[in-house]
């Protein structure tokens, strides 16, 4: 089974969508980045909504928190770690995943790799905010992992609309080099129908 009009190849690309075996990974829905992304509390309320619909079909949800211990030069967009900026704007549910990330990318410094292989997961979804920092980053790490990624063009909130736009075209080039771009709507009318 496949999400219907993905971009740029049937995604998952082997046919194995199983809700089981796949993760919803939201990147920096935390209060300093939501603040300064002009539309970044609609993404995260969508994505809420989106996490509360596919945990019943299965679906492992993995909230992402992007900070630095200690306030670095040039990156002070970056939240600093246990401050009000770096904490998450939803409220996690039992059975959902908080990893903490050293920096943008959501594998650096972090567990993100062994919590995905460890409960099994084959195909990773991701949204969220300062998307073409967080989910651009992560996106790019997890498929050097070896996962089959999914980026929700509707589930992102960049804090530069023409970056964001230039980091999802960049996904889709060579055929998918680093996965695939879909929809909100389109992963979980597949996901219902298994």
């Amino acid at each position: 089974m496949h999400v219907c009009a993905t971009n740029p190849y049937p995604w998952p690309y082997d046919g194995s969508l199983c809700a089981h075996t796949t993760a919803l990974v939201v990147c920096g829905a935390q209060r300093r980045l939501v603040d300064a992304a002009p539309d970044g509390a609609a993404i995260v309320d969508r994505l809420a909504t989106l996490a509360e619909s596919l945990r019943p079909l299965g679906v492992r949800v993995v909230w992402v928190r992007h900070g630095t211990r200690t306030p670095r030069r040039g990156l002070d967009i970056l939240p600093l770690r246990a401050t009000a900026g770096w904490e998450l704007v939803v409220a996690p549910v039992e059975g959902d995943v908080v990893v903490d990330a050293g920096g943008w990318d959501g594998s650096f410094a972090s567990d993100l790799d062994d919590v995905l292989r460890g409960g099994g997961i084959r195909a990773v979804v991701l949204g969220g905010v300062a998307s073409e920092l967080t989910v651009d980053s992560t996106v790019r790490t997890l498929n050097d992992r070896g996962h089959e990624c999914l980026v929700l063009t509707d589930g992102c909130a960049s804090l530069d609309a023409d970056l964001g736009a230039r980091a999802h075209h960049s996904l889709t080039m060579s055929g998918g080099i680093f996965g695939a771009l879909g929809t909100i709507a389109n992963l979980t009318s597949a996901l219902e129908e298994q």
